[in-house]
């Protein structure tokens, strides 16, 4: 272990860096600014919400959401430039009378993080909207509205002037980014067994012309970007949600699954099973990927007193490599570093730096 960082709230959002330092936020609404090389905080922001998601590094402005509320600070001092508040009710989730704010259910840990493209930077709300914004004013300069105003938990993509999103319905959505017409959209189950079954909660990344995510599915969908059709489907045989967030490599698709406790790699050109490696432990996030490695981290999304994991495999075959055992659950995204340290936060509230060979 390099250093460790004890910030005493859940981490869900995986860290972004620059060349000296990372940030990321945690569930008791504080946003901080590491020293990449030995853990120290340079500065820390708070706000009266969660932060659910990871944050956006663009030229030096960070931009987060924390409680609906979107801010873009200096990354240097993290003094505030701008922020946009919804004015939105929070969503919430009530069980045994109590309420939980900013949830739409017990599993509900992943809100969308934010891209850029053409001087704004987009993101999708609670309230099913997508909005642009302009990255020195903060100014709302490009807004789609989803019918129903569903919940948008996704991370939008942007290529070639289409708009992709998808909605906590499971409804994948294309829009024309100048004309904010719909192209097409596509619903990806047809019936839902259960309440918290469905929604689409991951990035999208497009290769060779196909459309990848995650979703609450045990259904893996694969979209052609033109029309919305499906190029091919696979289905856990466990039942597990494919609901990482996908990396593609080498026309092979790397995607985790919750309770099938697995992370899968599947060829991304007809879905066909190429490995799987099956643990004890729920994926949630992003793995990281590369020539080597397939890194992500795992733990107990049904007792939070359970421990977690960072699990290193051979990218080739699956087989595990390393296991660094946590005192909670991991369900932030790894952060790797010139390939010689990975970075990432637990349910706890720790971050770890750890040296990898």
């Amino acid at each position: 272990m390099r250093w460790k960082l004890e910030t005493n709230s859940k981490i869900l959002g995986g860290p972004v860096n620059d060349d000296q330092n990372i940030y990321v936020g945690n569930e008791g609404g504080d946003f901080y600014s590491i020293d990449l090389k030995n853990g120290k905080i340079n500065w820390k922001f708070e706000t009266d919400g969660k932060v659910q998601a990871k944050a956006l590094l663009i030229n030096n402005i960070v931009f987060f959401e924390s409680g609906n509320t979107y801010y873009a600070l200096n990354k240097h001092e993290g003094a505030l430039i701008w922020k946009y508040d919804l004015g939105k009710e929070a969503e919430k989730f009530t069980y045994s009378g109590v309420d939980y704010l900013y949830i739409l259910d017990p599993y509900d840990d992943k809100h969308a993080s934010a891209i850029v493209y053409d001087e704004l930077i987009y993101t999708g709300t609670s309230h099913g909207e997508v909005l642009g914004f302009h990255i020195n004013s903060g100014e709302v300069l490009f807004k789609i509205t989803l019918s129903g105003n569903v919940p948008i938990r996704s991370t939008p993509l942007i290529q070639e002037g289409r708009i992709y999103i998808g909605d906590w319905n499971g409804v994948v959505y294309c829009y024309d980014i100048e004309s904010k017409l719909l192209r097409w959209k596509k619903r990806t189950y047809r019936k839902k067994p259960y309440a918290t079954f469905g929604g689409i909660a991951s990035e999208f990344i497009i290769h060779k012309g196909k459309l990848f995510f995650g979703a609450r599915n045990h259904m893996l969908n694969v979209l052609w970007t033109e029309d919305g059709q499906k190029e091919w489907t696979y289905t856990d045989p466990n039942g597990g949600w494919l609901i990482s967030d996908p990396v593609v490599m080498n026309d092979t698709l790397y995607v985790g699954g919750s309770d099938n406790f697995s992370m899968l790699a599947l060829d991304a050109n007809d879905g066909r099973l190429l490995w799987t490696c099956t643990r004890k432990k729920n994926i949630y996030a992003k793995a990281s990927v590369t020539t080597d490695w397939v890194i992500y981290g795992g733990g107990n999304s049904y007792d939070p007193k359970d421990t977690g994991e960072l699990v290193i495999l051979n990218r080739k075959d699956g087989n595990v490599l390393d296991v660094f055992q946590t005192s909670s659950s991991v369900f932030s995204a790894p952060l790797l570093i010139k390939n010689k340290s990975v970075i990432f936060g637990s349910n706890d509230g720790t971050i770890y730096s750890l040296s990898i060979n």
